[in-house]
């Protein structure tokens, strides 16, 4: 069973839903509020019949015997039923030809004095009683049909069933129009989703020109296949160059081993052979070892800071890195240490400075040196390593931070490396928030000098 939901089906359906809410809510406010309002009107009507019958009628008869009142007293309101009660008995002591035969006492004691009630002879009637003192002690109760009244009401409230579900239909034909012309970038997207696989990652889709959270959108979208194309063809030049790194020592280790099992040797060319076949093994743990670093720092996740004594890390890192300066005749000096804490992450910290001088130790000739310093200022911690090493031609500054990239010196000159030391540490950098600069003299030596924010 397919339970797929169209989104513009939903929206219209909420929407239709809180519309037609809202225009009954209102219905029934406007049809109270018109309903009052006609209420209000017959209300004063029957007041004025009632000012003008104690003011024209009562003060020339105030006998104490049913009376008729005339209707030339020329009232506002038509028809009109009027009569006087008085205050010891309730009795009529005056009234119009015709008045309603009804019990009046309760609705002469309320505390209102005007009620819409129902009859059986008359309908429903709307009256009106006022207190007087004078020239008899009593009330005045004015009526009248509330028939065209109920008319007018039915005639507005037939009109707002009629016209409210055309509303609606106006309102929810206008919104799926609206919904079609917002949804169509967001059809743009999925289609082009759906099209683009690992091999097709040249599609983007046509920015709107109107600026809304829907070209935001668009943009954010074109922006994610554009990284996501970068991303592919870096793990497709990283996928090859692994494949090249690692095809060198496997055909070595699978020579040697082919060769010694070509016909009996004797002892020392097995040992040879197994020597070899150590340093091949040794080659590839190495640089499995850096690219599981590599991918440790690309990943990391859990980066809380912890206060580090920064010149003491430099120091251990430098001695655990004097014997192979030793093994070439490299001699490591320091220029400058001050004493320096940063609150950062240890082990990034530790690749960083080990990786730099490691660095300079494999490209420094025999006999030359390495000069180090980490000095402290205002607000910032700067790690400066400068060698007098092969140098690096100024075409090649950009490309050596690439990862497995080694210029054409070094596998000349058979540097042991990989080409990811740098990478390293620019990925280290980055996730540090430091700055990294890199300069060089072909045959003269490089300097790189590392910033960190004093925290």
């Amino acid at each position: 069973m397919n339970n797929k939901q169209n989104l513009k089906t939903i929206v219209l359906w909420w929407l239709g839903t809180f519309v037609a809410f809202i225009l009954i809510v209102f219905n029934i406010i406007f049809y109270n509020i018109i309903k009052h309002s006609f209420y209000n009107r017959v209300s004063n009507s029957l007041s004025v019949v009632s000012n003008r019958v104690k003011d024209e009628f009562l003060p020339i008869n105030p006998q104490n015997k049913i009376v008729t009142i005339p209707q030339k007293l020329d009232f506002p309101i038509s028809p009109v039923m009027v009569a006087v009660f008085g205050a010891k008995n309730m009795n009529i002591v005056a009234k119009t030809v015709t008045f309603m035969d009804i019990k009046m006492y309760k609705y002469l004691k309320s505390k209102n004095n005007f009620f819409v009630i129902k009859t059986k002879k008359y309908g429903k009637m709307a009256l009106f009683i006022s207190k007087i003192i004078s020239p008899i002690k009593g009330y005045i109760v004015v009526a009248t049909p509330m028939r065209k009244v109920d008319i007018k009401l039915q005639d507005i409230l037939f009109k707002m069933i009629t016209l409210n579900p055309i509303l609606l239909i106006l309102i929810l034909l206008g919104a799926n129009f609206i919904l079609d012309r917002i949804l169509e970038p967001i059809k743009n997207i999925t289609k082009v989703a759906n099209e683009i696989s690992v091999g097709k990652l040249d599609r983007t889709i046509p920015i709107p020109h109107q600026q809304d959270e829907i070209q935001e959108l668009v943009k954010a979208f074109n922006a994610m296949v554009i990284r996501l194309k970068s991303g592919i063809e870096t793990m497709k030049r990283f996928n090859s160059d692994v494949s090249h790194e690692l095809k060198t020592p496997l055909t070595v280790l699978k020579g040697e081993l082919e060769l010694s099992l070509r016909k009996n040797r004797d002892e020392e060319y097995y040992k040879n052979t197994i020597k070899i076949a150590l340093d091949e093994v040794n080659h590839l743990i190495d640089m499995v070892e850096e690219m599981l670093v590599l991918t440790k720092i690309e990943n990391e996740v859990d980066l809380k800071g912890e206060c580090l004594n920064v010149d003491e890390i430099l120091l251990e890192v430098i001695a655990k890195l004097a014997k192979k300066a030793k093994s070439k005749n490299v001699n490591l000096n320091i220029s400058k240490l001050d004493t320096v804490q940063l609150n950062s992450n240890p082990i990034l910290i530790k690749t960083v400075f080990v990786n730099i001088i490691d660095n300079a130790i494999k490209y420094t000739l025999s006999q030359k040196n390495i000069f180090i310093s980490l000095c402290k200022t205002d607000d910032k911690i700067v790690f400066e390593v400068e060698d007098e090493g092969i140098g690096i031609k100024k075409e090649e500054i950009d490309k050596i931070t690439k990862r497995f990239y080694r210029s054409e010196e070094s596998r000349n000159r058979n540097v042991q490396g990989f080409g990811l030391g740098l990478s390293i540490v620019l990925k280290a950098i980055e996730v540090l928030g430091a700055k990294f600069d890199i300069t060089s003299k072909k045959d003269q030596g490089t300097r790189v000098r590392i910033v960190f924010e004093n925290m």
